[in-house]
């Protein structure tokens, strides 16, 4: 094809886009493309903007689809907790369109563009929906909001997507609806023994664990519903859940299929027969389920050095009433930050962290020390940046801001994503001594005890010590037990002489 054909072209097909939709110009076509025209030149033949990938003649008007946004590094999936935002509402770049609950807490979701929120894909409570999956329509105008009223787009809001409002399962469901569920073959003991008691088939049990897996609570709501395929076992195991008398279990009439109750309306997961036997079951958190996920991970893959070692706490406490009398109020959990990373400091080749990709050591090139917060929805490591360069009074105030606003899911990405060490102190909870799981791609975690009263001889008489257990968890690929005994070495003798936690 000459040049002066392939420009013609161009410009037929632009004249015939704008009269459709005058706001899009076509883009300059390549050789590939225009392949089909050597042959014919029909509109049809030209497949790009045939297949509609473009929707010049959609019926709707011009818009965009909001996708699940990344809010984290590490962020496969999210769950929409709230919309901020209403359906015909104007949005400019900036607002709050929804709170979204990551792999690393719960984040606002802020608008990038201008205009009108036409259609919302996903209900709040919506889960697991994947990263780029359509949750929203937005338009230029409010008059083309309407059009999209009975809008549901193609796959919005991800194939796993499953809203709160639709989370309940009945216990009696249809055997026609089970028929396409693949039930999970893996069962735990509770539910194999009133399996094999009952007498009833796998295939007929309801699943509602995970993965489609059975648990007792299914076993016992298909005994109760009348699942049994055996008369003898069904009156003697539900009688066994039920804290019933043996001799009570034997007289209960067997029951037949003419007699079966009817299936019960009640979820799956809650047996309520008796008080004492009922359960609930508490959804998992989008967070709980990564850190569950990464936890594994980590004990599979990394290989755990551990490390243990005491240290005196007396002259921490002498330090702290100096300091309160001052005005100035720190805690232990204070002064084991300031000691670690003064020790990291003092012992570069411990604030490394381990590229799996590269498969090498990698330096950190600041002491950033995550400290683990409870949260209800699950654990995260805010972190204190620079922590060697700041002051004591400064990282005491700066826990207490961070950790805060942690418990109230209000952290910044970047206040709780890196880190090159990480700390859990379980002391306030009565704990003496535990093994941390490292928390990748960091490559050491310490795990701090609570004081105790310990016998010491000192100058030949035994005297009263407070003392403080802490266990390192370190990477070994990038920690050998000369650099970890080290770094427990530094620590000690910062915690055993506290006015060097009183530097800048």
């Amino acid at each position: 094809m000459t040049a002066a054909t392939r420009n013609s072209l161009i410009r037929t097909a632009n004249a015939a886009v704008k009269q459709s939709t005058p706001a899009i110009l076509l883009r300059t076509p390549s050789s590939a493309v225009l392949a089909p025209f050597q042959s014919s030149l029909s509109w049809s033949s030209f497949s790009p903007w045939a297949s509609g990938r473009f929707r010049f003649f959609s019926s709707l008007p011009p818009h965009s689809e909001l996708a699940m946004p990344a809010l984290s590094p590490t962020m496969s999936q999210g769950n929409i907790i709230e919309w901020k935002v209403t359906e015909g509402q104007e949005v400019a770049p900036g607002d709050v369109l929804a709170e979204v609950e990551t792999d690393k807490a719960t984040l606002s979701w802020e608008n990038q563009d201008e205009g009108f929120i036409a259609k919302l894909l996903v209900a709040p409570g919506t889960q697991a929906i994947e990263v780029g999956a359509p949750v929203a329509i937005l338009v230029e105008d409010a008059d083309s909001v309407p059009a999209f009223k009975d809008y549901e787009g193609a796959g919005a809001g991800g194939g796993s997507a499953q809203s709160a409002a639709s989370a309940e399962t009945s216990a009696g469901t249809k055997p026609a609806e089970q028929s396409n569920v693949h039930i999970d073959s893996r069962i735990g003991p509770a539910a194999r023994h009133h399996l094999q008691d009952s007498g009833i088939s796998l295939s007929s049990v309801h699943p509602t664990g995970p993965h489609h897996m059975v648990t007792k609570g299914d076993v016992l709501a298909a005994i109760a519903a009348g699942g049994s395929s055996s008369n003898k076992p069904v009156a003697a195991a539900v009688a066994k859940e039920q804290k019933q008398p043996p001799a009570a279990a034997k007289e209960a009439p067997a029951p037949t299929p003419q007699a079966a109750p009817a299936p019960s309306t009640a979820p799956a997961h809650i047996f309520a027969n008796d008080a004492d036997a009922g359960y609930t079951d508490i959804p998992t958190t989008q967070i709980r389920r990564i850190i569950a996920q990464r936890l594994l991970e980590s004990k599979s893959t990394i290989p755990h050095l551990y490390l243990s070692a005491d240290v005196e706490l007396d002259g921490i406490a002498t330090m702290r009433e100096a300091l309160k009398s001052q005005g100035v109020k720190v805690s232990v959990n204070d002064c084991v930050i300031k000691a670690v990373a003064l020790a990291l400091a003092d012992v570069p080749a411990a604030n490394a962290k381990w590229d799996s990709v590269e498969e090498k050591l990698v330096p950190s090139p600041s002491v950033d020390i995550s400290i683990a917060v409870a949260t209800e929805g699950g654990l995260i490591t805010p972190i204190v940046k620079n922590a060697d360069g700041k002051t004591l009074s400064t990282i005491a105030s700066e826990v207490r801001d961070l950790a805060g606003r942690a418990r109230e899911n209000k952290l910044k990405p970047e206040e709780f994503q890196g880190g090159s060490f990480s700390i859990s102190n379980l002391g306030m909870f009565g704990v003496d001594q535990f093994y941390a799981i490292i928390n990748p791609p960091q490559a050491c975690i310490m795990a701090v005890g609570g004081a105790r009263k310990v016998a010491k001889m000192e100058k030949g008489a035994p005297s009263a010590k407070t003392m403080m257990t802490v266990t390192l968890s370190a990477d070994n690929r990038v920690y050998d037990g000369e650099v970890a005994s080290k770094l427990l070495e530094a620590f000690a003798k910062n915690m055993a002489n506290p006015y060097r936690l009183l530097s800048a």
